[in-house]
């Protein structure tokens, strides 16, 4: 029996999605971006506030989902 459009599209998308993982954690689970610098060199830690963190992913992975948009 064939596959559906979906359900390809469903497994090749869950396949893609574990691979962002390296791109914002090492292999050891820490977070690649550990705060913000402001201009005056104030270090400031990520807070678990979901509008930072949802900012954050957005600007780390948006170009490797570019990437993967461009390539197919």
């Amino acid at each position: 029996m064939e596959k559906s459009a979906k359900s390809v599209f469903s497994t090749k998308l869950n396949e893609f999605v574990k691979t962002l993982n390296s791109y914002v954690a090492t292999p050891d689970g820490q977070w690649t971006i550990k705060g913000f610098i402001d201009i005056y060199r104030r270090i400031y830690t990520i807070s678990a506030d979901t509008k930072i963190v949802s900012k954050l992913l957005e600007i780390h992975l948006f170009p490797r989902l570019i990437r993967k948009t461009r390539s197919k």
